[in-house]
């Protein structure tokens, strides 16, 4: 058994791997979260209120959290948190992948480049900096942020016309705006997961019927292509860490990845209910126990997202505040 921290336990992702930990494991879960009033911090065994991954104390924070907790393993859920890992104790690991993968993959662009030059299937994709040399015949267009996450701030364009007014309506400068070209068929979001020393443990692919920023309805599926593509990405980027693979497969069953989150997806704990416990191979493998790669898992498992209700009074939000 060991203490696990895990951050951003106000979203989905912290929510899920917080219950997923607990519902599957003997691990005591420490939950942390900028919010006094995030849901997480009262479903975990211990909850702590922090400041945002934009505080300069924030890696302080979290030291002290690790000390006062005796946290044995670190799992990060929010994006913005992740290029600051390197603040936190030598000695306490923290399942993500390597840094230079997340600088990469933080970066749509870089990531698109990334690929493209290792021979994977991409959307075509521009800077906004380059809209006036993209043909006509690329579009419709997605525009998106270059960096961001949650589905925030994507629109479909479908003309030059309209692409124009789009970006004029942005406060973004054009090299921080993407424009990818549009692939239809149906999106994909797979576990990737892979051990400190680079070894895949296993590929989950999950259908993402409905998001609404995260993936509120979805459902694990075998799929021989996004198996294969996944695989051969991982091999690509050697991350030493979990990865969740966006793909969109296209009508002759060719997946196009979009993007890739450096860290565990809100869909982790429909992975985890459908026999692979990424989460806990990632932490037991963090810690040095040995892990032995899942080939197998239950297709057609269906994550069905719905509102819950956690009821706390006065005293134990205040309590969250900066203490346990």
């Amino acid at each position: 058994m060991a203490t696990v921290l895990v951050t951003g336990v106000g979203g989905a992702s912290g929510i899920g791997a917080v219950r997923a930990l607990q519902e599957t494991t003997t691990h005591d879960v420490v939950g942390v979260d900028m919010d006094p009033e995030a849901a997480g911090l009262y479903l975990a065994d211990v909850g702590r209120s922090i400041p945002p991954a934009s505080d300069d104390d924030w890696a302080v924070v979290i030291r002290d959290v690790i000390e006062q907790y005796g946290v044995d393993v670190v799992v990060p859920t929010v994006d913005e948190e992740l290029p600051l890992l390197d603040g936190l104790p030598d000695d306490v690991p923290v399942v993500a992948p390597r840094d230079d993968v997340i600088e990469v993959t933080l970066d749509k662009y870089a990531t698109y480049q990334r690929l493209d030059e290792a021979g994977h299937t991409v959307p075509r994709t521009w800077l906004a900096s380059e809209a006036d040399a993209i043909p006509e015949s690329a579009y419709p267009l997605i525009r998106k942020p270059r960096r961001g996450r949650g589905s925030r701030g994507i629109e479909r364009v479908e003309t030059p016309a309209a692409l124009s007014q789009s970006l004029s309506g942005t406060d973004r400068p054009a090299d921080e705006v993407l424009l990818q070209a549009f692939v239809g068929g149906t999106e994909f979001t797979t576990s990737a997961v892979v051990a400190t020393d680079d070894r895949l443990l296993a590929v989950v692919p999950k259908e993402a019927i409905e998001k609404d920023g995260s993936t509120v309805k979805g459902v694990t599926r075998d799929h021989d292509a996004v198996t294969e593509s996944c695989r051969a990405i991982a091999e690509t980027l050697a991350p030493g860490g979990p990865m969740n693979v966006q793909q969109i497969v296209d009508d002759e069953g060719r997946p196009h990845t979009i993007e890739i989150n450096p860290r565990f997806s809100s869909t982790a704990c429909l992975t985890v209910r459908a026999g692979v416990n990424e989460l806990n191979m990632l932490v037991r493998d963090a810690l040095g126990e040995s892990v032995t790669p899942s080939t197998e898992f239950d297709a057609g498992v269906y994550l069905l997202r719905y509102d819950n209700h956690v009821f706390v009074d006065r005293d134990q939000v205040h309590s969250r505040v900066g203490q346990s």
